[in-house]
């Protein structure tokens, strides 16, 4: 009879156990039940980010825009024509004149057309200054990029992360479901008490929680990460390719960094370097209006008073125009010029400091965190060997639950401390990185 009971329970357990893997498979395949879900590279995510999001989009026009806007700066430097058609119905209060008579009407058409030919060095600094203008804008082109391209990696990093806590939390359910078969056998065989059984129950309840929890800590990563590869996150999704793994060349990437730093081509750098260049341009300009200008002027004009009496005039020459004062506006420019060039400067004195102290963190990060993870390997490999003979003395009688529930969390810890290590330094790989290109 105590056989037949026997029999019939492990059939119940068996039958939990498997509506459990069920359930556990569905509720991390429901996402794939729900929306279309296909695989994608780090570097198929990034180069899909930056040709086809709207933030793609943003990065295109703003360059666009910032080129528009350079193109204004020598626009004055070059030959200009204007036309103008008019007509006028004239009048005078004046008596009229025998000697001289009053028109009624006035009828013209011209073209007049212009061309500085010297202001100072305004001429010249506008051209470089547009030049310089035009490679600040591509500057920040790259750098917006490269901010994207940035984000991306770690969005892609953050759902590995995700999915492989959730690997560890199945993995403590199926540990959970044993432990309730062990403690389930002890109390048939009158080892333990009913009570076993049910702390047994009631730990696997919380491991199926935390499963659950990380599911919907996984969709909410994978969610993120599609959101910035520019999809809606609707019923298609996109789910990074691999596992995560700790990152290679990490020292190489560093002595990269060190180099374009001490060479001044790395990109933050080179941008607050080309603002330099541009206030120091615009400088020289805003003291430059200070001079005369000297313009080359020609025009034609056809008009009269009738239709039917029109005649043409014409006239070319050159023109001096220099303004000796205009309320203050110049000065005003010079000094606003000159504090420009000034904040400019102190920006890219700012750059360099910063890059050097990213330099410096980086370098003890990865060094501390290599030697953390060589620890903490270590230390899952410790923790799972306590694990299993804790669960092989708990089978003998000679450990109870309690403490065997007290070496499966110091395991899970370790290896959730281990995938947190691990992507902590993804992370700073993926920074290492941003700062190169």
């Amino acid at each position: 009879m105590k056989s037949n009971l026997k029999t019939t329970m492990r059939k119940d357990y068996l039958l939990k156990f498997c509506l459990l893997f069920v359930a556990v498979a569905a509720g991390f395949f429901w996402i794939s039940a729900d929306n279309h879900v296909y695989a994608i590279t780090l570097e198929e995510s990034i180069a899909k980010a930056l040709t086809s999001s709207d933030q793609a989009k943003v990065i295109e026009e703003g360059r666009n825009y910032s080129n528009a806007e350079a193109d204004k700066v020598d626009t004055f430097t070059r030959p200009r024509i204007d036309t103008v058609v008019k007509y006028h119905e004239l009048g005078t209060t004046a008596d009229d004149s025998p000697f001289m008579v009053t028109p009624d009407r006035q009828i013209a058409t011209g073209v007049t057309a212009t061309h500085l030919l010297w202001a100072g060095g305004r001429i010249s600094e506008s051209r470089e200054l547009k030049k310089n203008l035009k490679g600040l804008g591509q500057l920040q082109e790259s750098s917006m990029k490269r901010d994207l391209a940035k984000q991306v990696s770690n969005a892609f990093v953050a759902v590995l992360y995700q999915q492989a806590r959730l690997d560890v939390l199945q993995d403590r359910v199926k540990q959970r479901t044993d432990e309730l078969s062990d403690a389930t056998d002890l109390f048939e065989a009158g080892m333990v008490t009913n009570l076993d059984v049910r702390e047994a129950k009631l730990q696997l309840h919380v491991a199926k929680d935390d499963l659950r929890s990380g599911e919907s800590q996984f969709h909410t990563a994978l969610v993120d990460f599609n959101l910035t590869l520019g999809e809606g996150g609707d019923n298609t999704l996109f789910s990074p390719e691999g596992l995560l793994v700790r990152p290679q060349g990490l020292g190489d990437n560093l002595i990269k960094l060190e180099t374009l730093y001490n060479e001044k081509r790395q990109l933050d750098i080179k941008k607050a370097a080309e603002a330099v260049n541009i206030s120091v341009r615009s400088l020289n300009i805003a003291k430059d209006e200070v001079k005369p200008a000297l313009s080359l002027i020609a025009g034609t004009e056809y008009g009269g008073d009738k239709f039917s009496g029109m005649e043409a005039s014409w006239n070319v020459g050159a023109q001096l125009t220099w303004n000796f004062y205009d309320g203050g506006t110049i000065d005003a420019g010079i000094a606003a010029a000159r504090a420009q060039q000034n904040s400019s400067k102190a920006t890219l004195n700012q750059a360099q400091k910063s890059i050097s102290g990213a330099l410096n963190k980086l370098r003890a990060e990865v060094e501390s965190l290599d030697r953390r993870i060589a620890l903490q390997q270590e230390t899952v490999s410790l923790s799972n060997g306590n694990y299993e003979d804790a669960r092989g003395l708990y089978l003998t009688g000679t450990m109870t639950l309690t403490r065997l529930g007290d070496f499966n969390l110091l395991y899970a810890e370790a290896r959730f401390n281990l995938l947190q290590l691990y992507y902590l330094e993804n992370v700073i790989s993926i920074e290492i990185s941003s700062l190169i290109d």
